[in-house]
């Protein structure tokens, strides 16, 4: 598999599971962008299950989308036109700006670690198997690698089922956040 196939599939399982989130509405061509933007970025992490030759899983890790968002920008013509949809209704745009707002880290309960585990999804048909187990152990132990001593997990109020993963794993609630204006997402913080 090419890695720009690797971005598109796993783009394309982000938009399938990831469904509530607003990242998902912005398109599988801005996914695309986001997700090799975070492959090739020092200190981001995108690692893959992959069975028969089709992802299966993903989760994604950094420190912080800036360094992110500042590698997509290095190609502003695929990106504006990855956003062209979004940008003429005013209600993404808002979402958007509300997106690099919290990027800037604004709101964060005190002692939030900087590392920030970003994105987590198993295809419905392969779930129960232990691949997001797999992959979460899996980021930990590059974060491990790389010094990280503990990593934050931003998670929506209405998705239970994510926080009895997260709580399971060994995650603790820290306090909340609103990336989103009235959209409650608790913070957990693993410590490797």
């Amino acid at each position: 598999m090419t890695p720009r196939e690797r971005y598109r599939q796993v783009a394309r399982l982000h938009v399938r599971c990831l469904d509530q989130g607003f990242l998902a509405t912005l398109g599988e061509g801005f996914l695309a962008q986001m997700y090799e933007a975070i492959d090739a970025t020092p200190g981001a992490l995108l690692l893959t299950e992959e069975r028969e030759g089709e992802v299966v899983g993903f989760i994604t890790g950094g420190t912080g989308m800036g360094a992110i968002y500042r590698r997509m920008m290095r190609r502003p013509l695929h990106l504006g036109l990855a956003l062209l949809p979004a940008l003429v209704r005013p209600a993404r745009l808002r979402r958007i700006v509300e997106i690099l707002r919290y990027s800037g880290e604004g709101g964060l309960p005190a002692g939030a670690p900087e590392a920030e585990l970003l994105s987590l999804a198993v295809a419905p048909e392969w779930r129960g198997k232990g691949i997001a187990d797999s992959l979460y152990a899996r980021l930990t132990e590059a974060f491990r690698t790389q010094g990280v001593a503990a990593f934050r997990i931003i998670v929506g109020a209405p998705l239970a089922p994510a926080h009895r993963f997260y709580t399971r794993m060994g995650a603790v609630p820290i306090g909340g956040i609103e990336v989103h204006a009235g959209q409650a997402s608790t913070v957990y913080v693993h410590r490797a």
